[in-house]
């Protein structure tokens, strides 16, 4: 079996084409690398850039006669952060899969994930614990991992070029450049800081698998492997010269030399704040961990069989929904909220799937008692033999209807939560918060509130809702239930209520 997984990151395109023996063994037949940069001026613009846009569909199609070229049975493509941002993503979705390349943009924990998978097949992990770290255009992920056990995983919403971009500094940068990133550095960290567990192992080692680490190795030490204070005098020659010197007489990659100064600062940050002195960069990435992911499952990319999955939703929720028009309705403005906080959630097409199945079955608990429903209904999911899942989504679906309503997930009082890797835990909330939003919009079950969508106001985001008729009861079960949600956001949310629309 040949398999073929492409990375669409925010930064480079990457291929890889491997054969299977279906064996356990297998072997690389090719490797292809472009760098379009899809991510470049999107945290001004929220879109892809013409001549990226352009580019990159190039790249696939180059890409897609070396698959054809291969014969490969399974052919797979992850977007990741710029897809998940831009607000002309779909258009490039759709247009690549004119060309016959299918791209599932994934979440920022799916990031994680996978870049796990495949560090965890490249090397053995180290008895001390150690953090991976994968630098990409949009967003950095990162992953804690002691004695072979994850302990806790992120993804940051800022990457190289969304620095860059942010912080927009000259050529050559000034001293006030300088303190304009640093700050902004501070601020996305003391964020980060905030959605990870206070009792994580301190780490001496990072396992980084990304271009922008590897060119960082390369000028600090001329290898994959690195040390915070050889980093130190690079990253003073990179914020001392200009883009075209940085090429010249630094060696840096002529696509990175105008924002690599932004990315040794960011590097060198975050290796001080996880406490790390050293960087092992490893050969591998998303895309291998795509391959053994696709390996796992048989040489399957995605679960198949996508009309048996909603087909098999479909049927217990008609057997058990006490009110469909209640559950339907739920679902298209989960949906809605799920397109207006991506940017703010960094979550991809398998976790608006998973929201969209666990809203249709939010209510199936009902058919066993009233009091207790959600914890009902996660027990009907898990147990109802849904089909076309795999296992890991059977859960999160569970745990989503779960945690509709009631208290928050906690791993220190529910177990099943506990058991959830890092990642899965981090999506189950976001979801589930979106759901507790989305119910509580319909509290009377009378669809009263038509549609809704997120304006960014500046210092806060407008939650505008389109209803008619007198929204008391919803917007009172909204200040309860929406808690969890506007908590996660941290960015104070109005709630605004406009007259008019219609029902869809």
């Amino acid at each position: 079996m040949r398999i073929a997984a492409i990375d669409v990151g925010s930064n480079s395109i990457h291929l890889v084409v491997v054969e299977s023996d279906g064996n356990g063994g297998h072997r690389v037949l090719a490797r292809e690398k472009a760098m379009v940069r899809l991510a470049r001026g999107g945290a001004k613009s929220g879109r892809i850039g013409g001549e990226a846009f352009a580019s990159g569909l190039e790249v696939l199609g180059k890409m897609k006669h070396i698959i054809d070229s291969f014969e490969c049975e399974t052919v797979m493509a992850c977007g990741t952060a710029a897809l998940r941002d831009a607000e002309n993503a779909t258009e490039f979705v759709a247009e690549a899969s004119k060309i016959g390349i299918p791209i599932r943009v994934i979440s920022g924990e799916e990031e994680a994930r996978l870049i796990h998978q495949a560090v965890s097949h490249a090397i053995p992990f180290p008895e001390e614990p150690v953090v991976l770290m994968d630098i990409g255009g949009g967003s950095t992920e990162m992953t804690w991992v002691n004695m072979g056990r994850i302990e806790a995983s992120i993804s940051i919403p800022w990457g190289l070029q969304r620095l860059a971009d942010a912080s927009a500094t000259a050529d050559p940068p000034t001293a006030k450049d300088l303190k304009a990133v640093n700050a902004l550095i501070r601020k996305a960290l003391k964020k980060a800081r905030k959605r990870l567990p206070k009792n994580l192992p301190t780490t001496r080692l990072v396992l980084g698998t990304s271009g922008t680490l590897e060119d960082l190795g390369r000028g600090a030490s001329g290898s994959y492997l690195f040390t915070a204070e050889q980093l130190r005098p690079f990253r003073q020659k990179l914020w001392r010269n200009n883009a075209k010197s940085r090429m010249e007489k630094l060696g840096v990659d002529p696509k990175r030399a105008e924002v690599l100064h932004v990315g040794v600062s960011w590097a060198s940050a975050v290796l001080d704040w996880v406490g790390a002195d050293e960087v092992r960069v490893l050969a591998v990435g998303l895309r291998e961990g795509m391959i053994w992911e696709a390996l796992k499952h048989g040489g399957v990319a995605i679960p198949p069989l996508s009309e048996r999955r909603r087909a098999s939703v479909e049927q217990l929720a008609s057997r058990l929904d006490p009110d469909p028009g209640h559950s339907f309705h739920v679902q298209r403005l989960s949906d809605q909220l799920f397109l207006a906080l991506r940017p703010h959630f960094e979550l991809g097409d398998p976790e608006r799937e998973w929201l969209s199945y666990a809203a249709r079955l939010h209510d199936v608990g009902f058919s066993i008692s009233e009091k207790g429903h959600h914890k009902h209904g996660a027990y009907l999911i898990r147990n109802a033999g849904l089909q076309g899942f795999w296992p890991e989504e059977i859960e999160i679906l569970s745990q989503v209807v779960r945690y509709h309503r009631g208290k928050a997930p906690d791993p220190a009082k529910h177990e099943a939560f506990l058991q959830l890797e890092p990642w899965h835990q981090n999506v189950v909330e976001k979801l589930s918060a979106i759901l507790r939003v989305s119910d509580a919009l319909d509290r009377r079950r009378r669809q009263t509130v038509h549609s809704l969508r997120i304006e960014n106001g500046g210092d806060e985001l407008h939650l505008v809702l389109e209803a008619a008729g007198d929204l008391k009861a919803e917007l009172e079960a909204l200040e309860d239930k929406g808690t969890m949600l506007f908590e996660m956001l941290e960015i104070p949310v109005k709630i605004r209520v406009e007259s008019g629309g219609s029902r869809n």
